[in-house]
């Protein structure tokens, strides 16, 4: 192109003007505001998941223990330390802080007032019990079958 005085025009850079930056920033910081306290929600819904996971995994040991030496094992929890573990097992485990854990047993096998075991016999039953593990928002429950020592786990958004 050529000018009003003949010389050729010159052309205006390419590129973005402090205004276009802004808007790209202000929109990135609002965005982050909404993404960012949805991830730790999830984070939490994943931990309860997992300590789930964890638990019924250890009373799957405790009961296939069982069942190779024919003879009784038992899995303790004590909530007061929010441990548990089975002798010659599993170690001590520790359960998360920010999961709350309800537990149900049969009377007969409390111990104390913040303790429970559950056993698992050499016949395949078991003492029979049921863990729900909540953070407030997502719940998983470890359900032992007192007839078949069976363990599952059952997730709840």
């Amino acid at each position: 192109m050529i000018g009003a005085i003949g010389r050729p025009a010159r052309s205006r850079q390419q590129g973005f003007t402090l205004l276009e930056l802004l808007v790209v920033l202000v929109i990135l910081a609002l965005s982050l505001t909404i993404v960012v306290p949805s991830l730790n929600r999830a984070r939490l819904g994943i931990l309860v998941h997992s300590a789930a996971y964890e638990l019924a995994t250890n009373l799957r040991a405790a009961r296939a223990a069982t069942q190779a030496a024919n003879a009784e094992h038992m899995l303790v929890i004590d909530l007061a330390r929010r441990q548990y573990w089975a002798e010659g097992v599993v170690a001590p485990r520790q359960l998360p802080q920010t999961v709350g854990l309800e537990l149900a047993v049969p009377e007969s096998e409390r111990i104390g007032a913040t303790g429970a075991r559950v056993r698992f016999f050499a016949d395949g039953g078991s003492s029979g019990a049921r863990f729900v593990l909540r953070d407030g928002r997502t719940a998983a429950a470890v359900s032992v079958d007192w007839l078949n020592g069976d363990v599952r786990v059952q997730l709840r958004p």
